[in-house]
């Protein structure tokens, strides 16, 4: 048996006999001889003291070890000519299944859960009434999420521990939350910024809707000084911005966290907030898009510059939805603020009843909420007979200023665009249509806020290129959401405590403190128990930058420098852009250099599908991501030059796919350009491959097992008649 164990055919036999149980939520381990089955299990209880409705739900896996009878007549099997079919598999899966399940293992996980709940109780005696059993229960709830994953029952029971070990020096050494926030300095936040602390500034907050010339007097005043800068949220603005500073008579250097155009002699700069130099001491400073200091996750940018910019004169232009924020700033920091409040240069009216979409007209604005319906609807409009132009979050700053263009200059006569548009671009829209009054946050699907409505229904009628705006919503959907949120005033926020972030000096005395090198644990802790009751300042989300902590952890690096790349911009939600990360930064600890994403010469010629279009996106991503840490990290990303040369060709494929005439579909699978009027998503030859591995009982995603039966000749062709050539076997993982 010990000869046939370690064959190809043992573990796809596995394999499939593990596909056939995997809604019963039984794996295998089958690198280890005999194989190890193990089986997903849950269990519900409720903390002592909590509250008895507040149960909670402990998902796990536990082994409950081989299954030998089986695996001795599979390995029989598998000597014989005949091999192993589907009938053979499913009575394996059988056997298995029942072997499982009929172990001990899970009501022994069950016991040890219930024993630790208990040892919960005893331990929270000794803490009195400090004990918050409620609280710790809904911290709890968070812990066992697991991301969606179902952890091994040491992992769980060591999650949960950690989490009442949390909780129990949360409350029995308060203390010691005092101590962090003092010796990391977030507990004097302000103090961070020594150079705008010895400064007299004048803090000035430019407010109003769109179109009202805020940010127009802002530059002019920016400009009247001898020095200063512009903070934009996007390197789209932030180019905008250096050009504004320039047309107004003076030399303006660039600065995003993967460019630089430094000029000679320049004065002023424009840059991404995220880039703002707190330590330069200037004349002026114009913080653009104020109202994002109430974001959760981006808003900490917005404090900091507010905060730390050493301006003699501080001027932040964006909406009144800014004010409870900057308000309760100033009065941390001790300066005047003066609030300017700028009006409407152009009426905005609500259209009544909904719009058709035969009825889009020229310079009108379409507005979706995500990639797919952006491009779903510009397949109509073209239909139609409109030329279209669109903007949406995963084009480059390039991409969407050349669209940004070609609407502009009239190439495009319909924009189709997500609320990307809304902050900033100055574009001729006479009209705004939503598509739909709700929207995915990345958390939840929900109603548009009426900050969101008024900022994206503010880009149209732009003064000086109609008389008029006009907000409307595409047929079917309803007018009134749009109409309060256009006629009503801002509402104050629950909580108006600006965000803060901890910065690489921060995480390393946090880390001190703590007695830990692992930056996710040091971020994890900022973010679970820092500046929970403090009067000014709440945490910002620090979930996304957790997750590139665990990524870039692996490396033998120091705390400082994997802090740094922990903020590199990745999608964290994207696993191949966390690998990515990962493998730089284990490259870089090796003193390896990284070389650039390659694209393989894949998207040179003129336009692409969908499939590639997409493709093109994402790698776009992985080289901006590149070209982030090589300005900062030249040595171990030496390829920079070559990381600018493919993203331009990338930009400029991806520009030529957006303006053609249509956009063909393709198989995700094979590539092969799919009709307009096919109804699927893939081919008809890859939907024949993958209906042939279910019969024959295969993972569908998976090529087929050589245990399987052979297919009949190869899969049905497409055009001609032609039979497609069959793929090579991919070799074992």
């Amino acid at each position: 048996m010990a000869e046939v164990t370690d064959t190809l055919e043992r573990r796809d036999a596995l394999r499939a006999i593990a596909a056939t149980l995997r809604g019963d939520g039984i794996e295998v381990e089958f690198d280890i001889v005999p194989a190890r089955w193990s089986i997903a299990g849950a269990h519900e209880f409720v903390i002592p003291g909590a509250d008895p409705k507040r149960r909670l739900k402990a998902r796990f896996r536990v082994t409950t070890g081989p299954v030998e009878d089986v695996e001795q007549e599979l390995a029989d099997l598998l000597e014989t000519p005949e091999g192993i079919g589907r009938n053979e598999i499913k009575a394996f899966a059988k056997r298995v299944k029942a072997a499982v399940k009929g172990s001990d293992q899970i009501q022994e996980a069950i016991d040890r859960i219930d024993i630790w709940v208990e040892s919960v109780a005893e331990r929270a005696a000794a803490f009195g009434q400090s004990w918050r059993p409620q609280a710790f229960s809904d911290d709890l709830a968070r812990v066992l999420g697991f991301g969606g994953r179902t952890p091994r029952l040491e992992t769980l029971l060591d999650a949960v521990e950690e989490a009442f070990r949390t909780a129990a020096a949360r409350i029995g050494v308060r203390v010691r939350r005092n101590l962090l926030e003092t010796a990391s300095g977030l507990g004097v936040y302000l103090d961070s910024f020594a150079a705008a602390r010895a400064m007299i500034r004048k803090l000035r907050l430019f407010v109003g809707p769109t179109n009202s010339g805020k940010t127009h007097a802002a530059m002019d005043r920016l400009a009247e000084g001898r020095s200063g800068a512009y903070l934009a949220p996007l390197r789209l603005l932030a180019l905008e911005g250096q050009e504004a500073v320039e047309t107004r008579g003076q030399m303006c250097s660039l600065i995003t966290g993967e460019e630089r155009d430094v000029r000679p002699g320049a004065a002023f700069v424009s840059s991404t907030i995220e880039m703002a130099n707190t330590n330069r001491v200037m004349d002026a400073c114009v913080i653009d898009e104020i109202q994002m200091i109430g974001d959760h996750d981006r808003g900490w940018a917005w404090t900091a510059a507010v905060a730390g910019m050493a301006a003699s004169e501080i001027i932040m232009t964006g909406s009144a939805d800014a004010i409870p924020y900057v308000q309760r700033l100033a009065a941390a920091t001790g300066e005047e603020l003066e609030i300017v409040e700028f009006t409407r240069k152009s009426p905005l009216r609500v259209q009544e009843g909904g719009v058709a979409m035969s009825e889009i007209r020229r310079a009108d604005a379409l507005i979706a909420f995500s990639r797919r319906d952006v491009l779903g609807l510009r397949a109509q409009l073209l239909q139609q007979g409109h030329s279209v132009a669109v903007i949406y979050g995963a084009l480059s700053p390039e991409v969407r200023r050349a669209e940004a263009r070609r609407f502009r200059e009239g190439q495009a006569d319909v924009l189709v665009a997500t609320d990307a548009i809304g902050m900033g671009l100055n574009l001729p829209i006479a009209r705004i249509v939503l598509s739909t009054t709700r929207k995915f946050d990345g958390r939840e699907e929900r109603e548009l806020l009426p900050p969101e409505v008024r900022q994206i229904g503010g880009r149209a009628g732009r003064f000086g290129m109609h008389e008029e705006g006009r907000v409307a919503v595409l047929e079917g959907e309803n007018i009134n959401p749009v109409r309060r949120a256009l006629t009503s005033k801002p509402v104050d926020p629950e909580d108006p405590r600006p965000w803060i972030s901890p910065a690489t000096s921060h995480v390393k005395a946090i880390a001190q403190e703590l007695g830990t090198n692992s930056l996710a644990r040091v971020l994890r802790t900022a973010g679970q128990e820092l500046l929970r009751a403090h009067q000014t300042f709440r945490m910002t989300d620090l979930e996304g930058r957790i997750q590139a902590a665990l990524a870039v952890d692996h490396a033998k690096l120091p705390l400082e420098t994997r802090d740094l790349l922990s903020r590199c911009p990745i999608d964290v939600r994207d696993p191949n852009q966390l690998r990515l990360l990962r493998m730089w930064a284990v490259n870089q600890g090796k003193g390896l250099p990284n070389p650039s994403p390659g694209t393989a010469g894949r998207f040179t010629h003129e336009t692409g599908t969908d499939v590639e279009l997409e493709a093109s996106e994402k790698a776009v991503k992985d080289l901006t991501a590149y070209a982030w840490l090589a300005y900062r990290f030249p040595e171990a990303y030496p390829e920079m030059d070559l990381c600018l040369e493919r993203r331009q060709e990338l930009n400029a494929f991806i520009e030529r796919t957006l303006s053609a005439r249509s956009l063909p579909r393709a198989c995700p699978s094979c590539g092969a350009t799919l009709k307009a009027n096919h109804r699927f998503k893939i081919c008809d030859a890859c939907h024949t491959v993958r209906k042939e591995e279910r019969a024959n009982g295969a993972n569908p995603s998976r090529p087929p097992h050589r245990f399987h039966q052979a297919r009949r000749g190869p899969p049905p062709s497409k055009r001609g008649g032609k039979a497609r050539p069959a793929k090579p076997a991919p070799s074992p993982r």
